[in-house]
């Protein structure tokens, strides 16, 4: 699924099959670069112990994405 927000588009990339963990790819309107990161959830853990990892060439994930991908993930993990 892909999401425009603000000046981004923010797009689900899958999720693993026990469904605790979405992956995103985040570009800014007309850059060709994307920041990959991904949201991970234990499934019987609260939400204090998610993680999220970004992969090393991603540079940089704007903190407008991360917030968005936590709420998208609310609903979702």
């Amino acid at each position: 699924m892909e999401f425009v927000v603000g000046d981004m588009a923010i797009t689900t990339v899958g999720s693993d099959g026990d469904d605790r963990a979405i992956e995103f790819l985040v570009a800014q309107r007309g850059a060709t670069e994307e920041a990959h990161f991904v949201i991970h959830r234990e499934h019987d853990q609260g939400w204090e112990t998610a993680r999220l990892t970004v992969e090393p060439q991603a540079g940089g994930v704007p903190v407008a994405a991360v917030e968005w991908a936590v709420e998208f993930a609310r609903e979702y993990l």
